[in-house]
């Protein structure tokens, strides 16, 4: 057992379970597009207007997280005179208009009048505040919300609000959403808008055929040196990191729900590692009912290609048998003969060590990072 591993022992399951909850992995495209909005922050006030971006990417992969992360490097403090906000960032509510996007900013920048007075006056007051609370960037989540009210003088409305707010303060903004929210951009009339968010960023999923795996596994690697676990559950290897990839589709937080439910269950049953009978649990109550065609693969041995699995469900009475219980010290039981017998064989081999994997470690630095999502 190794010291990092060692000193769970010690916790109690409330300290683990804060750990693996707050314990995020870090790679490439991530700190990529983290590089991006710090371009953004920084250069915008050398140039003769800010550089704005627009970050798109289908739920899941991990968006509002990379927000998060990098508001978080600038906390707000407060001075003898005011309260500074260097990253003025909110999620656009929806249903989405202007006017409830602006009083939420003057929400967040703490107007006890947010929401008083005409989009315009408003807008005034927005651009006072964020002078007088020191913002240097603007961060608007869930932009797709606008789409979803599939107008045109919605779309109109918000565009012209934009292009205001970025020439009235100078300040680069990042634009969080959906890949469909990008037509706000490409409104035929207002290319100047446009031309500000030309610097576009695209979040996908982990892409197994691209690299044979080899990024993705590297991930649940790091991943598992992360959690409060004594033993190690060998994510990693080829069979359960295919396993894993079938299930989530490469999407980080499927992935992740999979782990931390199912490390849950494992301290919950006093269990130190990560075996098939849980994760098949994890995968019937965390990702079923989002993919209700895949079957359970972490309850076969049978694969026929990299993620494709030949299965069968948890029947929904074994699935009761696993719920944890406070205090419980039972075990979570293999589902049946086929899975008590995978359980026998050997471990799978580590990940591969050549150059290139090991290239790929070097770029993956593992950081805990606290979500809020």
């Amino acid at each position: 057992m190794s010291s990092t591993k060692s000193k769970f022992r010690s916790m109690t399951l409330a300290q683990r379970l804060k750990v693996v909850n707050s314990t995020y992995i870090s790679y490439p495209r991530f700190d990529e597009i983290l590089d991006a909005i710090e371009y953004c922050h920084y250069f915008s006030s050398c140039k003769d207007e800010p550089e704005c971006l627009f970050l798109s990417g289908h739920t899941g992969v991990g968006k509002t997280t990379i927000y998060h992360t990098y508001a978080s490097k600038y906390p707000q403090y407060i001075t003898c005179d005011r309260t500074v906000i260097p990253i003025l960032a909110v999620t656009i509510p929806s249903p989405a208009t202007v006017k409830a996007v602006v009083s939420k900013l003057l929400w967040q920048l703490g107007d006890p009048a947010y929401e008083k007075g005409s989009i315009g006056k408003q807008t005034i007051r927005l651009i006072g505040l964020i002078r007088d609370c020191g913002v240097q960037l603007i961060i608007l989540d869930e932009f797709q919300h606008f789409i979803d009210r599939d107008s045109a003088k919605v779309l109109k409305t918000v565009s012209d609000w934009l292009k205001t707010l970025i020439l009235d303060t100078n300040l680069p903004i990042v634009l969080i959403g959906l890949p469909e929210a990008e037509q706000i951009l490409k409104l035929k009339d207002h290319s100047q808008l446009s031309r500000r968010f030309a610097n576009r960023c695209r979040l996908s999923p982990f892409n197994w055929h691209s690299d044979s795996g080899e990024e993705f596994r590297t991930f649940l690697h790091l991943i598992e040196s992360q959690l409060p676990l004594e033993s190690d559950s060998n994510l990693s290897g080829l069979n359960l990191a295919r396993r894993f990839y079938y299930a989530s589709d490469g999407v980080v937080a499927y992935t992740m729900k999979l782990i931390r439910y199912g490390t849950y269950l494992a301290l919950q049953q006093e269990k130190e590692q990560l075996d098939l009978s849980i994760l098949a649990v994890a995968f019937e109550k965390y990702v079923h009912a989002d993919k209700p065609d895949k079957v359970n693969p972490f309850l076969s041995d049978e694969f026929e290609g990299e993620g494709c699995v030949v299965s069968r469900r948890i029947p929904n009475h074994l699935i009761e048998i696993y719920q944890p219980h406070s205090g419980s010290s039972g075990h979570v039981e293999a589902t049946n003969s086929r899975l008590r017998s995978a359980s026998k064989k050997r471990r799978d081999p580590a990940p591969p060590t050549g150059a290139r994997e090991r290239s790929t470690r070097a770029k993956l630095k593992a950081s805990s990072v606290l979500t809020t999502r």
